[in-house]
Formats: structure tokens, C-alpha cells, sequence
């Protein structure tokens, strides 16, 4: 609610600005005024003209009919004085002069009701007059207001301090409704045109009865002027009726294309993005939509490049053996921007999604060229399909071509992890990598090809590995849910999408809008064959330090480079695993309730604690002849409850019971307090 209102207020305050500079008006806007006053004008001096000449013409009359009676009687008097008819030809009628006179005013009277209006065209100094004239006008309204409702509010204090309170209230109501309303729309609004009062003979500038817009033009003819790229944009999105756009803002040119906010009406830009593409005659993927103003939901970014921005990519940096640290951030490519991506992957979960031919192998290599170079980390390659790492594979300290290999190598990760998590000491909560006991990475393509058993150690490895820094790169095709389980959908803290399905995005992303938003991948072209990269090696990600979309691009590593530095790290010595197992905390004859317990644990991924009603479940499946005596009864988690504190004070340890901050605040075990028990 607040977050609207604010919204809201910014948006009232900004329209406010606009009507007060008039750039809520267009060059129409103006244009069709000026046209008005100018027909005005010409009426009422056409009105004026008719009027005298009617005048004229009325005097003219009169003057007649008065010329011919005085010339009547005159007649008249001849005849009674002389007897004779010699008077009637002592003059006839008017003066010839005023019937003249008449057929002038006449004729100049057909002429004027005969006349029609001729405007003049509006230029652009008088557009610039006309728009100053106008925000003169709103000046003074505004003041006229300002001063009217001053004195009405000074009356209504002298009257009554209670009305004025009132009527203050309301207005506040008034203003915060108007503020929400705008905060859930915040659409500038653009006054209607006013209607030209005439027909014009031929169609005037700057009005809404031009000439229809010209045809779209390839955004490169452009050049360096941004009111052509401007044009251009509009243009191309006049073509399309999905979206509506209220305004087009001065595009900013950047080294590959063109930045261009857009005002949006309704509908989503990203529907659009393809045809634009066309239009503007750019890539297929090189028009893109960033997500709306965190301050205006109708302000979005497009973005159109004109030229690959991953053209001249940096070359990738040279690393001695063991000269890295898997604890340090490593960039796995360059933003649009040109900025890097880094990322810690030292106890991070990576999922990479790509179509085939969509670059993951560049990805993959990046991260395993940069473990392979550090001193306290090591490799594992998993591929129960193709050939793994490639060039990079003699570094790996376990690898895997066949699925029942793959099922072998997750066991006996998810037993080292398990492991290293039982030899922690309570006051550890992470695996320290280091030379002799190093990270480790474990890279799964193919996920889907695994055997069942594969997959769930895989899950349990997501699960618990972290901790015990053994972590898995998990390469696939497909993110759907029937394909990688929604048990593990949120598992991963490095999720990287290379060209990719559509259906894809939201979940990788974890948001249903996440392709309005400005997450793109699906319309990133994957390398058709060989020596066409497309859009191969593009990709968005999401890491700790990377929440918002942005295009970005890892550089691939040649063949013979990624052999030459395998060939050198090799030589100099890589990190090797430990030859044994680190040993346990407790030996194997601690009591057999302990090693229940903890294996309990860390089959849940080493929780700080488990309750009763979690244990149950595992020591159930571990004895049931001992657990599973009271399945039938009410109070079976009681009993199980009871038989555990017993069995824990049978074999002399003293491990309290802690409550759990949840619904009905159920009885549990910590980890700390069962390892404090034992040491």
C-alpha cells in the first residue's frame, strides 16, 4: 500500500510538473489551436465585412427610394401647376450614380458569401508562441485558483475552525485516493486534441488529419541522430497492434545500438520483440526489453542493438597452476555493459540450461579452466553420454561415461560429504577447503540420462554437499519440473540460461513473470552447425550478486588452448583428494543410538535440528522391529519419544530435548547437542 502510494505520489507530482510546462501537450495540440484562433479571427472579420457591406448596401437602397419619391411629388407638382405633361420629362428615377454604386456593393456581397478560409501554415516559431501562450494561460489559472481557494479557506477559518478542519481532511482523502489510483496506473495523461472548427482545403502540419505515418525504416539509417533512431522506433511500433505506446523518449545511443524508453498504454513489450526485430531490421535476439521502473510501471527500457556486442570478446586471462583459490570470485562472462559476472563457487550448487548448440560446453569449461587452476579445489567429470569436459577431462580426479559409472562416483561423493560433515567439529558449520582437503566440484551432464539410483544421489548431494563443499554443475536441456523434481528446484545458487526453451525460464528463474520481467533466453538463437555461433555462449544468470536481467557472454575456450594449460597443470601438479576418507568424529563403536541419530541427520542435510516425528521416520526405516511397535496407536510419537530418551540415557549420553519455534511447538534433538554428547 505504501509502496503505491508513493508510486502514486511521485506520479501526480510529475503531472503536476508537465501541466505546469505544457509538455503535456503535443505539436497537435498546439497546431489545431492556432488553426482555431486563426478561423475565428477570419470569421469575425468576414462577419465584420458582410455587416458593412450590407449597410452599404441598405443606405444605398434608401437613398434610392428617397431620390425617386422626391422625384414623384416634383412631377406631381408640374402636373397641377402647368396642366401639362412637359414635367415628365424633367428627369426619371434615382441617380444613375447610386444604382453604380448598388451594383458594386451587390457584386462585392456575392464575393464575401462566395469567400472560404485559407490557413496559414503553422510553422515552428509559431508553435513555440502558441505552446508559451498556453502555459501563460494555465500561469494565471493557476493563480486565479490559488488565490480563490486562499480566501475561501481564510473565510472558512473566520466562520468556523471545525469546517475548515473538515474540509482539510477531505482534501487530504481526495488527495491520497488520487495517489493510490495513480500508483496502481501511472499513466501520464494526455488531454484530448481540440477538434478544428473548419474543413481545411487542404490538409495543414502538425495536425491529426496529415498524412498517415511513412513506412518503417531500418533503425541503422539513423546513424548517430537520435530523433531519426526516435522515428525509426516509433514507427516500428505503430506497426504492431499488441502494444500500445503513449510516448517514445529521446533514444540514447550506446556502442552497440540504441537505449529508447518507452511510455507503455497496455500490453506487454516482450510479445513484440521479434517482429520489432524485423522491422528495424536487426538480429533476431538483438532487440531487447528491460523490466519496468521500479518508480513508474509504465517506463520501460527497449534496447536495440545494431551491431554483435560479443563481437571482440576479452581473451581469457592467463592462470599459473595453483595460483587460484576456489573461495575467491571467479567471472564466468561480460554483461552488455561491459561489466564482469563474478561468482564464488566454493560451496555453490550451478544449474546450466541449454538447447543443443547453445554454448554450455564454453560454459562448463569456464568454470572447470578456473577450478583446475586452484589449489584447494578439485574436478569431477560426470557424463554418462558423451565425452565430459574434453580437453580438460585428464584434470579430473574421478570420471564417469556410463551411467552405472555415474552411480558410483555420486556414492562415493555423497559418502565422502557425509563424512566430512560427521568430522566437523560442533563449532564448524563449513567444510574448509584447503590443499590436502579440497573443494570439491562435481560436473553432471546429461542429469536425465542417469540411472534412478544416480539421480537420488545427486538429490541427496544438493541436499547436503554444500556443507561439506562437494558441489554439482548440473548440465541439462530441460529445467521442467518432470524432468530435474521440484525437490531441488530451489536447490541451486548459481542458475545460468543459455539459449533455451521458453517453458524454461520461469522456472530457473523461480517467477511466473519472470519473461515480462526482462528474462530472455528463449529468444537467443542457438548455433545451427558449426562455424554459425548465433547467439551460442549468451546467456542470463542468476547468482547471489546477480537478481536482474541482463545479457551476458562467456568466451569460449579453444581446443588447443584448453589442452596446452591442462598439459601445464598436470605437470606442475594438481590437488588430490584425500587418500582415505577423513575419519569420523565418533568411531564405529560409539553407541549404536548416536549413529542412528546422526545418520538421521545427515540424511536431512545436517539441520541444526530435527523433530521427534522427523527421527521417527528414520529410525523406523532403520529398525522397524524396535520403532515400529506402536504404528497402531495414538500416542505413537509419545512412545517413540520415551524409548529414545531412554536408550540415549542407557548408553550414557546426556543430549536435553529442545521445543521448536512451530505449530504446536513440537519436542526435538539438535546436532550440536548429540556430537556434545559423544565428544
Amino acid at each position: 500500500m505504501s509502496g503505491t502510494l508513493g508510486v502514486g505520489g511521485r506520479h501526480l507530482r510529475a503531472e503536476w510538473g508537465r501541466w505546469w510546462r505544457a509538455e503535456d501537450l503535443t505539436d497537435t495540440h498546439v497546431a489545431h489551436r492556432i488553426l482555431n484562433d486563426q478561423y475565428r479571427m477570419w470569421r469575425q472579420l468576414h462577419q465584420r465585412g458582410r455587416s458593412e457591406v450590407q449597410q452599404n448596401i441598405q443606405l444605398l437602397k434608401d437613398q434610392q427610394r428617397q431620390q425617386t419619391y422626391m422625384q414623384m411629388q416634383r412631377m406631381q407638382m408640374q402636373k397641377r401647376g402647368r396642366g401639362g405633361y412637359g414635367g415628365y420629362f424633367g428627369g426619371m428615377g434615382a441617380s444613375p450614380m447610386i444604382s453604380y454604386r448598388l451594383m458594386q456593393w451587390a457584386q462585392l456581397q456575392m464575393r464575401l458569401g462566395q469567400a472560404e478560409f485559407e490557413h496559414l501554415e503553422v510553422t515552428a516559431s509559431m508553435l513555440q508562441i502558441g505552446r508559451g501562450q498556453w502555459r501563460s494561460r494555465r500561469h494565471r489559472a493557476a493563480a486565479a485558483w490559488v488565490l480563490g481557494l486562499g480566501a475561501v479557506w481564510v473565510g472558512l477559518w473566520w466562520v468556523s475552525a471545525l469546517a475548515a478542519l473538515a474540509v482539510a481532511a477531505l482534501a487530504a482523502v481526495a488527495v491520497v485516493v488520487a495517489a493510490w489510483v495513480k500508483g496502481r496506473n501511472p499513466v501520464p495523461r494526455r488531454p484530448a486534441v481540440p477538434r478544428l472548427l473548419f474543413v481545411p482545403s487542404t490538409v495543414p502540419d502538425h495536425t491529426d488529419l496529415a498524412a498517415p505515418d511513412p513506412e518503417p525504416f531500418p533503425i541503422r539509417e539513423a546513424g548517430t541522430n537520435p530523433r531519426v533512431a526516435r522515428e525509426a522506433v516509433r514507427l516500428a511500433l505503430a506497426k504492431e497492434s499488441k502494444v500500445a505506446v503513449s510516448e517514445v523518449l529521446v533514444p540514447e545511443q550506446t556502442a552497440h545500438g540504441w537505449k529508447v524508453p518507452l511510455v507503455l498504454e497496455s500490453g506487454h513489450l516482450v510479445s513484440i520483440l521479434k517482429p520489432l526485430a524485423k522491422t528495424l531490421r536487426v538480429g533476431e535476439s538483438r532487440v531487447l526489453a528491460g523490466p519496468p521502473d521500479p518508480d513508474d510501471a509504465a517506463l520501460v527500457t527497449l534496447q536495440v542493438l545494431t551491431k554483435d556486442p560479443f563481437g571482440d570478446p576479452l581473451p581469457y586471462p592467463e592462470r599459473a597452476p595453483l595460483s587460484c583459490t576456489i573461495t575467491a570470485p571467479v567471472s564466468l562472462g561480460i554483461s552488455l555493459e561491459g561489466e564482469t559476472t563474478p561468482v564464488v563457487l566454493a560451496g555453490q550448487h550451478v544449474l546450466v540450461v541449454a538447447d543443443t548448440g547453445g554454448g554450455k560446453t564454453a560454459m562448463v569449461q569456464a568454470i572447470a579452466e578456473y577450478v583446475t587452476a586452484c589449489r584447494d579445489a578439485v574436478i569431477v567429470d560426470i557424463d554418462p553420454v558423451k565425452r565430459g569436459l574434453k580437453a580438460l577431462a585428464p584434470m579430473a580426479v574421478m570420471t564417469a561415461r556410463t551411467p552405472q559409472e555415474a552411480e558410483d562416483v555420486l556414492e562415493a561423493l555423497l559418502k565422502r560429504a557425509l563424512a566430512r560433515i560427521a568430522s566437523m567439529p560442533p563449532t564448524q558449520d563449513m567444510w574448509i577447503p584447503a590443499p590436502d582437503a579440497p573443494a570439491i566440484i562435481a560436473v553432471v551432464e546429461e542429469y536425465p540420462q542417469l540411472s534412478p539410483k544416480g539421480k537420488e544421489r545427486a538429490v541427496q548431494l544438493l541436499r547436503l554437499g554444500r556443507e561439506a563443499m562437494v558441489t554439482i554443475v548440473l548440465i541439462t536441456q530441460d529445467a521442467t519440473s518432470d524432468v530435474l523434481g521440484d525437490s531441488i528446484a530451489d536447490a541451486f545458487g548459481v542458475r545460468i540460461m543459455l539459449p533455451c526453451r521458453m517453458a524454461d525460464v520461469p522456472i530457473v528463474v523461480g517467477r511466473p513473470d519472470a519473461i515480462s520481467q526482462g528474462w530472455l533466453p528463449h529468444l537467443l538463437v542457438p548455433s545451427p552447425e558449426p562455424g554459425l555461433p548465433a547467439d551460442a555462449g549468451r546467456f542470463y544468470c542468476i547468482t547471489p550478486r546477480h537478481r536482474t536481467p541482463a545479457l551476458r557472454y562467456v568466451t569460449p575456450l579453444p581446443p588447443a588452448e584448453a589442452d596446452r594449460r591442462c598439459q601445464e597443470r598436470i605437470t606442475a601438479g594438481l590437488p588430490r583428494l584425500e587418500t582415505t576418507a577423513p575419519p569420523a568424529a565418533h568411531p564405529d563403536d560409539a553407541p549404536e543410538i548416536a549413529r542412528l541419530l546422526l545418520a538421521a541427520f545427515a540424511a536431512e542435510g545436517s539441520p541444526e535440528a530435527l523433530s521427534v516425528a522427523q527421527l521417527a521416520g528414520h529410525l523406523i526405516a532403520a529398525d522397524p522391529a524396535v520403532w515400529g511397535r506402536w504404528e497402531d496407536r495414538k500416542d505413537r510419537l509419545a512412545m517413540i519419544g520415551r524409548t529414545l530418551r531412554t536408550r540415549l540415557k542407557a548408553a550414557g549420553l546426556d543430549v536435553p530435548t529442545v521445543r521448536l519455534d512451530e505449530k504446536g511447538r513440537p519436542t526435538a534433538y539438535r546436532l550440536d547437542d548429540i556430537r556434545g554428547g559423544l565428544s
